[in-house]
């Protein structure tokens, strides 16, 4: 498992991954730039500053699966017509 240095917050943390040192950067970057977001939006105190990213996040995350059930509903119901028009073709 590979350890990666970032810093938020101001603070140097090491994380611990079997993601790639990209990946890692990539999800640390998300994370200041939410952070960054509420700081601009609502100035106040970090430990609220950081319970309101972890609400954005998990808000983004839970419309993307939500997007994602609609998407698989979608390919599903898809993909029974194309079989339905393939079988009344043959």
């Amino acid at each position: 498992m590979n350890a990666t240095k970032v810093t938020i917050l101001g603070r140097e943390l090491s994380l611990k991954s079997e993601a790639g040192e990209e990946y890692v950067n990539q999800v640390a970057e998300y994370v200041k730039q939410k952070i960054e977001t509420v700081q601009k939006s609502y100035p106040m105190d970090l430990i609220p500053t950081v319970i309101l990213t972890a609400l954005n996040v998990a808000d983004d995350y839970l419309q993307l699966c939500k997007e994602r059930e609609s998407l698989i509903k979608k390919v599903e119901g898809l993909s029974i017509y194309l079989s339905e028009v393939i079988d009344s073709r043959t």
